[in-house]
């Protein structure tokens, strides 16, 4: 008998579920028992945290303005798992691995200058943007596809501003739909995160 009695694919999902959200985790020890993250990183990173769970992951788990809660919109193999007061704080540090990411990925490409963390630059801003909605459309089609608003049955949330009230379906992907609801956060999220990467080197960064 499995843990929970999940099966195979849910114990993969609970597997990938609990190590995204326990990396930030240990990569904050890490960096800060080695004293290799900035001020502005670290703000950054807890601000978007709380921003990812006041946005939306608080709304969409308890279903609090016209949706289903987590509870019923997954197996109870799954509530076992991953209980739903427990459901949010996961799925926030697995949005705070992602900005993570994408500071890590604008730190390769502009590894000679750090002019993008103080003014708007396209570039950098279009990277985020692209791994922000991919790593979504990824999370919507094969991580929680069966557990998400396809028929318009999340919460409204404050990143989630057309709620289910206008979720037309954007595409398929191995006949797995793939939403404007569920991708509507990232994109608003991605020029929030870039703003709040100019202002924090802005404020705490000094000038070289």
């Amino acid at each position: 008998m499995s843990f929970c009695d999940l099966s195979n694919d849910e114990l993969w999902l609970v597997i990938r579920l609990y190590f995204f959200a326990l990396a930030p985790i240990l990569l904050s020890f890490y960096y800060l028992k080695q004293k290799n993250i900035s001020t502005a990183t670290a703000f950054t990173l807890l601000v978007s945290f709380f921003i990812a769970a006041i946005g939306w992951e608080i709304w969409i788990t308890y279903g609090l303005w016209d949706g289903l809660s987590v509870n019923e919109r997954r197996s109870e193999a799954l509530n076992c798992a991953v209980p739903q007061n427990l459901n949010w704080i996961l799925n926030s540090l697995g949005d705070l691995l992602v900005v993570w990411i994408g500071l890590f990925l604008l730190k390769i490409w502009f590894k000679n200058s750090d002019s993008h963390l103080r003014k708007w630059n396209w570039t950098a801003f279009i990277i985020l943007f692209s791994w922000f909605l991919l790593q979504n459309i990824y999370v919507e089609a094969f991580f929680y596809n069966q557990q998400l608003g396809s028929n318009g049955d999340l919460s409204w949330a404050p990143l989630n501003p057309l709620g289910s009230y206008y979720n037309p379906i954007l595409f398929k992907i191995m006949d797995r739909p793939i939403t404007f609801q569920t991708q509507s956060t990232w994109i608003l999220m991605s020029p929030i995160v870039y703003w709040l990467i100019i202002y924090f080197n802005n404020k705490f960064t000094v000038s070289k």
